[in-house]
This record gives C-alpha cells, sequence and structure tokens, in this order.
C-alpha cells in the first residue's frame, strides 16, 4: 500500500466510523421475494415492470413528480454538496455531524487542519470523494501547506486551493470545507451551483431526506442497498438516519417504483433490517420503518 493510498483511506474510515450504517441493513439473510412486478430472465437479469432493475435512469423517467423542492436557504449545508454524477453510481452518500476519531496520523485532515474536530462541523463522503465542512481560515492553510513536506500547491478551483501530495492525491481547500479525492470538482461545482446537484436531478431524494429525521448521521442511496442482505429489486431510492454513532434506534425510508411493490412479503423483508420494530407506516409508494439498530455482524463496528 502506497503512503497515498493509505493517507485516502484514512479520512474514508473516519466518515465510515462515523455513519456506522452499513450494519444497520445487515439484518437478513433472505433472498428477497418476487410479488410478480420484479422477474429474472434467462440471463439473470432482474427486470422491475420491464425495466432493468439497475438501470436507474429508465426508471426514473417513470417515475412520477413527487412535488417537492428545496429551499436551499433552509437545507441543511451538507445538501447542497451531493452531486448528480450521470448515474455512474448509485449516488451512495453518508453524511455525519457526530465526529469520529481519526486514528491515522496520516490522514490529510489530521495534516491540513490545526484542530479536528473543533474546526470541523460534519463529514460527507459520495463517491470517490470526501468533503470535511466546517470554518476554515484558507490562507493559513495554504501556508502550512506551503511550509509542509507532504503536499505542494498545484493550482487553484473554483476558489479553493488545490494541493498534491507525491501520490499524486489533491486536497482542496476553502474557507467552508476541505475536499478529498480526484473528482473533488464535482461537490464543489454543486456546492456553487456550477453542476446539477443530486436533489435537482432526482426530487425524490429530497423526499427520502425530507421524510427522515434530521439526525446527526444520514445515508441516501438509489436502488436496492448494494451489498447489503435488502434484497428487494423494486426499492428505487432510500435513506437512514441515526441520531449519533451510539444511538439504539434508527429511522429508515423506502421508495418504490409502484405503491403496489409494498405487498406483505416486502414489508417482512425491509423489517428484517431492524433489531426490532417499532413503528412501520405505508403512504402510498413511501415506507418509513422506526426500530432498534440491530448489533453490527461480526468484524464490523
Amino acid at each position: 500500500m502506497n503512503d497515498s493510498t493509505a493517507t485516502r483511506r484514512g479520512v474514508i474510515a473516519a466518515v465510515g466510523a462515523g455513519v456506522g450504517l452499513a450494519g444497520c441493513l445487515s439484518g437478513s439473510d433472505d433472498d428477497g421475494t418476487d410479488d410478480g412486478s420484479s422477474e429474472e430472465t434467462d440471463d439473470s437479469t432482474e427486470l422491475v415492470d420491464g425495466i432493468d432493475a439497475t438501470d436507474l435512469e429508465a426508471r426514473r423517467e417513470r417515475m412520477p413528480d413527487p412535488a417537492v423542492t428545496v429551499d436551499w436557504s433552509e437545507a441543511r449545508e451538507f445538501r447542497a454538496w451531493l452531486f448528480d454524477d450521470g448515474n455512474r453510481s448509485n449516488g451512495r452518500f453518508d453524511y455525519t455531524e457526530d465526529l469520529p476519531p481519526i486514528d491515522d496520523d496520516d490522514s490529510p485532515v489530521l495534516e491540513v487542519l490545526d484542530g479536528y474536530p473543533e474546526q470541523v462541523d460534519g463529514l460527507l463522503s459520495q463517491g470517490t470523494t470526501q468533503v470535511v465542512l466546517g470554518q476554515f481560515d484558507a490562507d493559513e492553510i495554504e501556508a502550512r501547506l506551503e511550509d509542509g513536506d507532504v503536499y505542494d500547491v498545484r493550482d487553484e478551483y473554483g476558489g479553493y486551493v488545490v494541493a498534491e501530495d507525491e501520490g499524486g492525491e489533491p486536497i482542496a481547500v476553502g474557507e467552508d470545507a476541505v475536499v478529498i479525492g480526484t473528482e473533488y470538482e464535482r461537490p464543489i461545482d454543486a456546492r456553487h451551483g456550477d453542476r446539477d446537484r443530486l436533489e435537482d436531478v432526482d426530487p425524490w431524494m429530497t423526499h427520502v431526506l425530507e421524510t427522515l429525521p434530521a439526525d446527526s448521521l444520514v445515508t441516501g442511496e438509489f436502488l436496492t442497498p448494494v451489498g447489503e442482505a435488502v434484497d428487494v429489486a423494486e426499492i428505487y431510492c432510500w435513506g437512514l438516519s441515526m441520531a449519533d454513532r451510539e444511538a439504539e434506534t434508527a429511522t429508515w425510508t423506502f421508495v418504490f417504483d409502484r405503491p403496489d411493490d409494498i405487498t406483505d412479503d416486502v414489508r417482512s423483508e425491509i423489517e428484517s433490517v431492524a433489531a426490532e420494530t417499532h413503528d412501520l407506516e405505508t403512504d402510498g409508494r413511501t415506507l418509513t420503518l422506526e426500530g432498534a439498530v440491530p448489533e453490527p455482524p461480526d468484524g464490523h463496528q
């Protein structure tokens, strides 16, 4: 492992540890259910109403308008940094204000900030980028980068100073954020209105985020959760929120292609993500579950 990889993993681990949501979607070993609206072709391509379940754009075109809009002057700050990636991925993001310790001494966060977590308001991870939100003295950080031996200041982008380590891993520093990752331009452009934001492209994610409580830990994704035990192809998008990293309860919200997709079998599958169901509500194509957070699987924290 080279130094660049280790450094980048340091901040990724910090964000992941802060959000701590993966274990909350691992409550079932079932293979999912087939209620007739989804099917598999001979080449194992799963279909939802005749559309490839992984074809987000085709499914998006079929979804009705949820009639929600974002008041960006009132929305939580991290939402403005979420960017549309042109369906290159499922749009997974994780955000936390319950800041975890960073154990990696080579973390770029510790390298460029004089104080962590005092200067930091939240950590956001989406795709290959991580955004450290807060209030920073960009001139002071630039001087530290120039005086140090880890980063070389290379450029400026959208008002953010861009530096690279010897492995070519970039970091962009501004008054409101430190952005880490080779695609640092994307969240910066979204934040400043020069690129489509995730919620501009799909208001169903706005619906999810405004259905969930405004908790300290939030995650969201389109399509069925990748790599998790929930295997329901008809899930169009979903989100999860928790009060903090030690919370014993969580709220999950799932949006389906059609209201009829929420069958009894699907409800049972969704309930399996919680150790105990406290409340389960259905509103049209939206299912919201409040329940106890399950213990993480062995090997996960």
